[in-house]
């Protein structure tokens, strides 16, 4: 090594994207004065205004083995009662995938060499656990520190030590050399601390490596004793878990392998994936297609990747576990088309045949984004004449392909789910028909090893993500856990992906808990406001007092009309009557952006949190409670800063002027819904200042609603519940529908007034750089079904424009059924998409419309303290009227690409977390001592499938719950069973059930394990066959209470293990 160079250039080639050929030449400075390393130690000082600050300190050089010798922390043997010190080399693989043992608070591996060449190749693979290294790296303890638990992570910087270069074959791969460069590492330091006593480890699962760790030792060495010596984590793990038990890991480590029996393993059940350089080829001349693969809600066995064709982008359908070979929802993958006769659209379609899943939850509000509207992708294609083979052939398909190798996992760092058990005994009494396909995989998979551990099935909440086989000790008490684990791998010899346990979130169906699973599995933000956010908070002692720029309403009888116990109030209204007879009428948004500067930390927190969610039981807010609650609500009798929208307007309504005013108001009442309805009602008493000003409000509000519905505004609606919470627990007692006023749809009204005006202000000054929201027209297939389904009771839906589409749901009534026409305008919501955020410069002018609102440009202006888009509208309308210069960030159209992008992502996982959580309470409240109830229902669809069993899915209007029934005691094969598609009809022996019939149903808990619940729905009436009602309410729980007894007995104590494996010897 001493005749290298301190200076030593070197040139590679790589490829692009695009698939060209670069050459890098890089130079390389050595240095000799690095020493051992360096450790980042980090102090926490005191705390800041109530918030902990952790300063960093500076970076330490290890000098010489001495200096070294004083930072290693010993680990004490319970085994051997005597003290050892291990110094760990990491490779790549261990900061990918074993994390979770080295972040361990337990510090078992206490001393750390992280490589640069390791560092670097982590942050070229996930800069996710990039960030967890470097975190780690800071994690070091200094001398002093008192806590029982310490650590000593040190950065080794191979690439520019001299000592640990490395003398590369030319026919070395990449990896090959980047294994060989932390091999050096370790050689070095196990030199450097020879006859110290210190142990020195090289951390790598590549079997591969480590022989090579040994031989390269032996051919150096003239005895047979080695500097340092390569193991496995698992290895490692198992070393200190033999030396203190108290140290449980093994659950953390990842697998790489196929942990089911002997026999299993024999078996290929996926083709393998090609090498990166035949995927790389083949995307280069155009035989294969490279992208993101996207699984579709609700399932992981049907996905689609967004490929490129010329100028358009196309959706390419992977369906069935072998086309979708091992890809999981987000990998970057290099697909293959199928040959058009396997296409969507076909006679050989090839779309999956599933069971149907009989169970209940709450009833959608809109269909889920297509694939078309929420990133402006085509899912069909036309096929060219000359590859039909029969010229009358369907011309427009959807493509299907099969995926040919994964060129980067996206796993995500965690899944939430839980683990599942059966009774394999009670499993052979069943018929294969009774049998879920999740017993199925468990019984199949489930297996013990001679080392205690147990491979068990994990079923995530996300049900896009298959089922992971997890190795684990502490089976027995993980079976009624919420868990969370990593996916570390997926070979083709395992039917399912392979991972690790992480940890323990809590036990299921536990209210708080599953609160936390929901907000997990939606992204949402929810770790309080870091320091540098309440930094930018005004003083505890801040007044609002007049300002210059600002126009003074405080004279005028503002008012806010919301929701009961509402605390973070946007909007405010008020309507006078000026001297010439018009009318001033006036909506009041909080000034946010007064509080909010942009591009500070406050600001960038919330354009990434990007809006408020709304739990049954919690909020979780956009900006701090100091804002949300206090400066920026506009609650009554107080002084708050506004952005006023001010109208004269003629009683009927005419637009005479509009102002935009920032301002100062001062709200005489902050009423509820209920209260604003009743001064509606009330007669006319112009002494009542507040009353009145609601009634010439509602009067205004009835003439705009008019015109809006006459030029082709939709009145849709959604089957929306509200819980009764007990005042201490805040568990849900009841659940009810939800009641509206003509009050919200007064505050609703002059909202849209508002969104619509500001809206046409922006884009006049900033016509490709405003923040607008669209909602696309629905294709027709959407609406489809609903025509049919009408038809079946002699309705015309016309959907050739939003006015004709509302004309016909208006026409829709049925005298003797008035929920009719309140059903079609729910399932009429469900055939659209929900609006999108977007930038005006990026779509043309005529896809700006609003179809449900039939406007031609519509805005959110109304809610800024609890959506950022809001936000942006408030700072583009104040550079609009010269108040405040635009910000340079949002003059920029890619930028607000970006931003737009995020806020559609975060209100749609906030609207489905908000669901959840009504899901949630809901399954609470019928797990109460009275929650088996029967009720009303109607049928929304019917499955006249012929091969399906004959089930229908129905609406529970009292609780706005949905889910699918099966007619009991028929079989899918019963001769008497009459199906008819077109009337959306079963019927049998002279009992029928069509759509929009009323039915009356059972609702129940059924307990799938232990405390898993779900809750199901079971026909009462019409009786259908030998229909009878078994099991009264009081006997459903017992039948229930003692299978739970029978369950929790055969899964546990010391027999459980015996009684399983007498079972699988019997199959």
């Amino acid at each position: 090594m001493a005749s290298l160079s301190l200076w030593q250039p070197k040139s590679h080639y790589r490829q692009t994207r695009k698939g060209k050929i670069l050459q890098s030449t890089t130079e390389l400075y050595l240095r000799d004065d690095l020493g051992l390393g360096y450790t980042i130690p980090s102090h926490s000082s005191a705390k800041r205004n109530n918030v902990s600050v952790t300063i960093t300190g500076s970076a330490t050089k290890i000098s010489n083995a001495q200096n070294l010798l004083e930072l290693l922390i010993p680990t004490y043997s319970k085994t051997d009662k005597t003290e050892k010190t291990r110094l760990v080399v990491v490779d790549t693989n261990v900061l990918l995938h074993n994390l979770d043992v080295l972040e361990h608070s337990s510090c078992a591996i206490s001393n750390i060499v992280i490589p640069q060449t390791a560092l670097l190749e982590c942050r070229h693979r996930s800069f996710t656990a990039y960030n967890r290294v470097m975190d780690l790296l800071k994690s070091s303890t200094s001398k002093d520190d008192s806590s029982d638990k310490k650590r000593c992570a040190i950065f080794f910087p191979d690439c520019h030590h001299i000592s640990t270069q490395i003398m590369a074959k030319k026919k070395m791969t990449v990896n090959e050399e980047n294994d060989m460069r932390i091999r050096q590492v370790a050689l070095y330091y196990g030199d450097k601390l020879a006859g110290s006593g210190v142990d020195v480890i090289l951390l790598t699962d590549d079997k591969d490596c480590r022989k090579l760790a040994l031989k390269e030792q032996k051919d150096a060495l003239d005895d047979e004793s080695l500097l340092y010596q390569p193991m496995s984590v698992r290895e490692h793990i198992l070393d200190l878990e033999n030396e203190d038990h108290e140290i449980s890991l093994s659950d953390l480590v990842a697998q790489f392998s196929t942990v089911v029996s002997t026999e299993q393993t024999k078996k290929q059940y996926y083709p393998a994936h090609l090498p990166q350089n035949e995927l790389s080829i083949g995307v280069k001349s155009g035989k294969f297609f490279q992208g993101y693969i996207r699984a579709e809600r609700g399932c992981h066995d049907k996905c689609y990747v967004t490929v490129r064709q010329g100028e358009d982008r196309v959706a390419v359908n992977i369906i069935g576990a072998k086309d979708i070979n091992r890809a999981v929802d987000g990998d970057i993958v290099a697909i293959e088309l199928n040959p058009v006769s396997k296409w969507i659209g076909s006679d050989n379609d090839v779309s999956v045949q599933k069971k149907v899943k009989h169970g209940a939850g709450i009833a959608e509000e809109t269909a889920e984004p297509s694939i078309r509207d929420e990133s402006n992708v085509m899912d069909e294609v036309e096929v060219p004449a000359e590859m039909k083979q029969d010229p009358e052939e369907i011309s427009m398909r959807k493509p299907t392909g099969r995926v040919m190798g994964i060129i980067r996992r996206n796993f995500r760092t965690n899944y939430c789910g839980s683990i599942f058990t059966i009774d394999k005994s009670m499993l052979e009494e069943k018929q294969d028909d009774d049998i879920s396909e999740r017993d199925r995989i468990v019984n199949e998979y489930e297996v013990e090893h001679p080392d205690g551990s147990t491979t068990c099935v994990f079923f995530a909440v996300d049900a896009r993500i298959p089922p992971v086989l997890i190795r684990t000790t502490q089976r027995e008490r993980l079976l009624s856990k919420r868990i969370l684990i990593a996916i570390d791998s997926w070979p083709s010899d395992s039917p399912y992906p392979l991972g690790h346990y992480v940890k323990t979130m809590g036990v299921t169906g536990v209210k708080d808990v599953e609160t936390e699973v929901l907000l997990h599995e939606h992204n949402i933000p929810c770790d309080p406001f870091p320091a540098k956010v309440l930094a930018c908070l005004p003083p505890e002692d801040y007044k609002i007092e007049l300002e210059p720029g600002r126009i003074d309403l405080r004279h005028l009888p503002v008012l806010s009309i919301d929701p009961p116990g509402c605390q973070d109030i946007d909007d405010a209204l008020h309507c006078i009557v000026l001297p010439n007879g018009n009318y001033q009428v006036g909506v009041h948004i909080a000034d946010v952006t007064h509080y909010v500067k942009a591009g500070t930390a406050i600001d960038l927190e919330a354009a990434n949190r990007s809006t408020s969610t709304y739990l049954v039981n919690k909020r979780l807010d956009m900006l701090p409670k100091l804002l949300t609650t206090d400066l920026c609500s506009l609650k009554g009798n107080v002084d708050r800063f506004a952005f006023s929208v001010l109208w004269e307007v003629t009683p009927e309504a005419d637009i005479v002027d509009v102002q935009f005013k920032k301002s100062i108001i001062h709200s005489i009442a902050a009423l509820t819904y209920q209260q604003a309805q009743g001064m509606i009602d009330q007669p006319d008493d112009e002494t009542d200042i507040k009353a009145s000003a609601v009634k010439r409000l509602n009067s205004l509000a009835r003439i705009l609603r008019k015109r809006r519905i006459d030029t082709g505004a939709l009145t849709l609606a959604s089957p929306e519940v509200k819980f009764v919470l007990d005042s201490e627990s805040l568990n849900p007692t009841d659940v009810q529908a939800y009641t509206l006023y003509e009050a919200n749809a007064l505050v609703e009204e002059f909202m849209l007034f508002a969104n619509v005006t500001v809206g046409k202000k922006i884009l006049r000054h900033y016509p490709t750089l405003s923040v607008l929201r669209r909602h696309p027209a629905p294709n027709r297939s959407m609406f489809d079904s609903l025509i049919s389904k009408a038809k079946c009771k002699g309705f015309s839906i016309n959907i050739e424009d939003s006015k004709h589409l509302a004309d016909s749901l208006d026409a829709a009534v049925l005298e003797e059924d008035p929920y009719f026409n309140k059903l079609l305008r729910i399932l009429s919501t469900r055939c659209m998409s929900p609006a999108q955020y977007f930038c005006s410069g990026e779509y043309k002018p005529t896809d700006w419309h609003h179809y449900g609102l039939a406007a031609p440009v519509y805005t959110h202006f109304t809610s800024p303290i609890r959506r950022y888009a809001d936000v942006c509208v408030h700072r583009l309308l104040a550079a609009a009227i010269g108040v405040e210069p635009l910000p340079v960030h949002l003059s920029s159209k890619s930028y607000l690409h970006d931003l737009a992008a995020n806020m559609n992502r975060r209100h749609r996982s906030a609207q489905l977390a908000g669901r959840a959580s009504v899901q949630l309470h809901t399954l609470i409240v019928f797990s109460g001592e009275n929650g088996n109830k029967e009720e009303d229902a109607y049928v929304l669809d019917v499955d006249t499938n012929a091969s399906s069993e004959p089930s229908f899915t129905v609406i529970v209007p009292r609780y706005g719950i949905e889910g699918r029934v099966r007619i009991p005691n028929i079989t899918a094969n019963d001769k008497n069973i009459v199906r008819d598609a077109e009337k959306h009809l079963i019927s049998y022996k002279g009992k029928k059930i069509q759509v929009f019939d009323k039915v009356r149903v059972k609702i129940y808990v059924n307990v799938v394990q232990e405390t898993q619940k779900e809750l199901m729905i079971d026909l009462v009436s019409p009786v259908f066959g030998e229909q009878v009602d078994k099991t009264s309410c009081g006997e459903i729980e017992a039948t229930l209470e003692k299978k739970r007894k029978a369950s929790t007995k055969s899964s546990s104590g010391p027999t459980s293990a015996k009684k399983r494996k007498k079972n699988k010897s019997k199959k």
